[in-house]
């Protein structure tokens, strides 16, 4: 009586420690991150079939003429003699776009001087997410795409001058291989702090380790899955924390399921009060550590 009153006593230590630990990492991460950490979203955009005279080329957002947006763009710095580019790009202001601006008075204007090696435009900062290209020679002639709102996460685009034409570009290759290594870290990460959750309840064992992989093996797919979904689908990415918190509760459903009469202990028998406190502990852990990473990568779709 008093060795099954132990490792109960033994089991509730090792669950309260691991949930200490777990609110530990969260508060720490909660110390150090902030909006402005993480990855960032890009733009590039590949420019073809370009004017044959001089142009300056640039990137326009939604939004509204600022008062004075000579202010606002302060520290743009075009030439003198290029006034006329100047006073149209920081006065643009049609159907509901003007100039892109990240804030502190600064954008990005390229001249065809500077890109005529590359023919490439590059945003890597508080980019939107709908955007145009226009395009304004120094003789005054304006030239504005058609709108497109980015699907990747690192979007790459095509402008044709000549057709007026932008498009993004590579965007399966690029966001099969972003979610894919986004997948795989996750998966290596859930693995890895469940499998100490389940040595922690000593339900480490060769008989277990098959259920528990392939029990992840399903709630990762599930995961993979409802990720696609939402990036793909841009209204359900708005209540993506919703539907996230949805999905963990259904994963933990599942691997409960998996796991209540099927992890044995050391000596051979089944504890299905050990298992659900298992399978509870382990999902809770997991996810509540997740909470940040899953934050900043909503903020920065």
């Amino acid at each position: 009586m008093n060795t099954i009153s132990n490792q109960r006593r033994s089991l509730v230590f090792k669950a309260f420690s691991l949930i200490a630990v777990a609110i530990l990492c969260i508060s720490t991460l909660s110390q150090t991150v902030h909006a402005d950490m993480g990855p960032k979203k890009s733009i590039k955009v590949y420019l073809k079939n370009l004017p044959s005279e001089p142009y300056y080329v640039a990137l326009l957002m939604p939004g509204k003429l600022p008062p004075d947006p000579y202010s606002r763009y302060r520290y743009v710095k075009i030439p003198e003699e290029d006034e006329i580019v100047k006073d149209i790009l920081f006065n643009y202001e049609e159907d509901g776009f003007v100039l892109f601006s990240y804030g502190g008075g600064s954008t990005s204007i390229e001249s065809s001087d500077k890109i005529k090696d590359t023919n490439t435009i590059s945003y890597g900062y508080m980019v939107p997410s709908t955007f145009k290209v226009i395009v304004v020679t120094k003789s005054g002639e304006v030239t504005v795409s058609n709108e497109i709102t980015a699907k990747a996460f690192h979007s790459e685009c095509e402008y044709d001058y000549s057709k007026n034409t932008l498009t993004e570009v590579n965007f399966a290759s690029n966001f099969s291989k972003n979610l894919a290594i986004e997948s795989f870290f996750f998966c290596g990460a859930t693995l890895f702090i469940e499998g100490i959750v389940l040595l922690c309840f000593g339900l480490f064992r060769k008989k277990n380790l098959l259920r528990f992989f392939i029990a992840n093996l399903i709630t990762q797919t599930l995961l993979y899955g409802f990720n696609v979904t939402c990036r793909l689908i841009d209204p359900l990415w708005k209540f993506y924390l919703l539907f996230w918190l949805a999905v963990e509760a259904l994963i933990t459903v599942i691997e409960l399921f998996i796991y209540l009469k099927k992890l044995v202990r050391k000596d051979g028998t089944v504890s299905v009060k050990r298992n659900i406190a298992y399978a509870l502990t382990a999902n809770f852990i997991s996810a509540f550590i997740d909470i940040p990473i899953v934050f900043i990568a909503y903020m920065m779709k």
